[in-house]
C-alpha cells in the first residue's frame, strides 16, 4: 500500500477491543454512524476469517479497513478511481473500475470490494475482472447496501439482491460460499430515524445508542432475524475462484 507508514484511522477506528464507525462527525455523519457500526462488524468477521495472501481493496479511498487485513495479509494494493471523492495517499493503482483493473491475471488472493458495486454502471464486467485477477483459491468479499438512501449521487446506480449477486458471481466463475444479509427491519428504521433527525443535535447518537443496546437481546433482536431475508439493509458475500 502507498504511503503505508502514514496510515491512520478514517471510517472506522478499533475501540474498545473492537472496530466501529469513527465518532467524528468528518469521518462518518452521525446519521450515519448506526449503518457503519453495523457494516464494519460484519466486514471485520469477513476480514478476519477469509483474508489471505495478496489483497486487493477496490474503490479503497483512504482504505478504511486497512487496520482490519494489514496483519492477514501478504501484501496490499489499493485500487481506485482517480476522480473518487473520497480517494487518499494510498492508493497504488488508479483506474476506472468500469472498465477494468489494472492488475494482472490471477495476481492476487483476496479481493475486498465493499460499498463500491452499486456505483458501478456495468456491474458485469467488473465481476469478470475480479475472476481475472483472482488465483485459484482466492475469494471476493463484497459487500453492498439495499435497503438504503441514495448516496454519492449522481453515480449510484444499483441495488442488489441476494439472488442478483449469487447470479452475476456464478456467470462468472465464482463458487459462493455465503451471502448473509446485514441486519433486517429494525435496523433499517434506525438507520432512517438517524438520518431524518440527522440536523437535530443529539437525537441521531441517542437512538443508535438504544436501538443498539435493544438490538442484542429481546424482541426487537428476533424481529431483526426474523426479517432479515425480506428486509436487510445490506449484503456480504463471499465468493471463491476454483
Amino acid at each position: 500500500m502507498n504511503n503505508s507508514e502514514s496510515w491512520s484511522p478514517t471510517k472506522a477506528e478499533f475501540r474498545g477491543g473492537r472496530w466501529r464507525a469513527s465518532r467524528d462527525p468528518q469521518r462518518v455523519a452521525v446519521g450515519s454512524r448506526a449503518v457503519a457500526d453495523w457494516t464494519i462488524a460484519a466486514y471485520e468477521r469477513a476480514i478476519r476469517q477469509h483474508s489471505h495472501g495478496v489483497l486487493a481493496d477496490l474503490g479503497c479511498g483512504d482504505a478504511p479497513y486497512y487496520g482490519m487485513y494489514r496483519d492477514r495479509v501478504t501484501r496490499v494494493i489499493c485500487v481506485d478511481w482517480p476522480a473518487s471523492r473520497h480517494v487518499g495517499s494510498h492508493v497504488d493503482v488508479f483506474c476506472d473500475l468500469n472498465d477494468r483493473i489494472e492488475l494482472p491475471a490471477e495476481s492476487v488472493d483476496t479481493i475486498l470490494c465493499t460499498d463500491v458495486l452499486e456505483h458501478i454502471y456495468e456491474p458485469r464486467r467488473l465481476w469478470g475482472e475480479i475472476v481475472r485477477v483472482l488465483r485459484s483459491g482466492g475469494v471476493a468479499l463484497v459487500g453492498v447496501p439495499f435497503l438504503y438512501w441514495i448516496h454519492e449521487a449522481p453515480h449510484d446506480y444499483h441495488r442488489y439482491t441476494r439472488f442478483a449477486l449469487q447470479r452475476y458471481a456464478e456467470d462468472a466463475g465464482l463458487v459462493v460460499v455465503s451471502v448473509d444479509p446485514i441486519g433486517g427491519l429494525p435496523h433499517v428504521m434506525t438507520d432512517l430515524l438517524c438520518k431524518a433527525t440527522r440536523r437535530i443535535p443529539v437525537v441521531p447518537d441517542a437512538v443508535r445508542g438504544i436501538a443498539t443496546i435493544a438490538l442484542r437481546f429481546g424482541p426487537l433482536s428476533r424481529a431483526a432475524n426474523a426479517s432479515a431475508r425480506r428486509f436487510p439493509l445490506a449484503y456480504l458475500m463471499v465468493a471463491s475462484k476454483p
